[in-house]
């Protein structure tokens, strides 16, 4: 059979035939592929079929350029061609191994997995994390990361202090930390504070997200609006401990910090 080679198809599928025989601007059928803008055809990419997995894992699957293959343990691939996901069983007494994928597919940015073990149990995984554990990188709490050597575990950042969240017209004083209302990975030391009782101003600061960058607040308790206390009196916004207090100016300042 003669062949040949499309190098711009104009005139789309048609199975018309002028004298002569077929048209080198058109196609009969296509399949598997597509025309792309420069009026090519292009075939659609596919995945080969490996028959040869790296031992002692089971599965397959393409995502993001790798093929995907799954063990319950540590398996070297060996193969610069394969990930290896490691899937636990829930049980972590449990010492067999997996005997099947039933399903593997991406799903919202991440593979999702369905597996049954070697005793039958069956589990459903998202493998959702943003990518491996890497030395002097800044994470927010809830991210996510999976070590260098998978373990079949992923691990979630979160905060070894967690300082109270900033209050409106609360009294602080030097050395007082909190973190905005908002989480932002940044917590906020009181660096200076100056007047007889320095207060957090009625509404929250725009907070810095640099290390070092300083936030004031300024409050001037002679220019708010009084408050009805339960007792029918009247008081400052910060409450009864500034009662005494009529003109008081009072300033604070924080630093920001991972």
């Amino acid at each position: 059979m003669r062949s040949v080679s499309l190098s711009a198809v104009k005139a789309g599928i048609t199975r018309l035939r002028d004298k002569g025989g077929a048209s080198p601007d058109s196609l009969y059928d296509l399949l598997n592929g597509h025309v792309d803008a420069s009026r090519s055809p292009v075939q659609r990419p596919g995945t080969a079929v490996d028959a040869i997995l790296p031992p002692g894992t089971v599965g397959l699957c393409a995502f993001q350029g790798k093929l995907h293959v799954f063990s319950s343990n540590f398996v070297d691939p060996g193969d610069d061609r394969y990930v290896v996901d490691i899937l636990r069983h829930p049980n972590v007494d449990y010492a067999g191994g997996l005997s099947r994928i039933h399903f593997a597919k991406p799903f919202l940015g991440f593979l999702y997995v369905v597996a049954e073990f070697e005793n039958g149990d069956v589990f459903h995984y998202w493998l959702q994390f943003k990518g491996n554990w890497l030395p002097l990188t800044f994470y927010k709490i809830d991210d996510t990361v999976k070590p260098s050597t998978p373990t079949g575990f992923f691990y979630k950042a979160t905060s070894v202090d967690n300082p109270p969240a900033w209050n409106p017209s609360t009294k602080y004083a030097l050395g007082d930390v909190v973190q905005p209302t908002v989480y932002n990975g940044y917590k906020y030391t009181v660096v200076e504070a100056d007047g007889d009782n320095p207060a957090s101003g009625t509404t929250e600061p725009t907070w810095p997200t640099t290390d070092g960058a300083q936030v004031t607040e300024d409050v001037d308790l002679s220019q708010a609006p009084a408050t009805t206390t339960t007792d029918g009196s009247t008081g400052s916004p910060a409450g009864d401990r500034y009662d005494n207090l009529p003109g008081l100016s009072s300033k604070i300042q924080t630093e920001g910090g991972q």
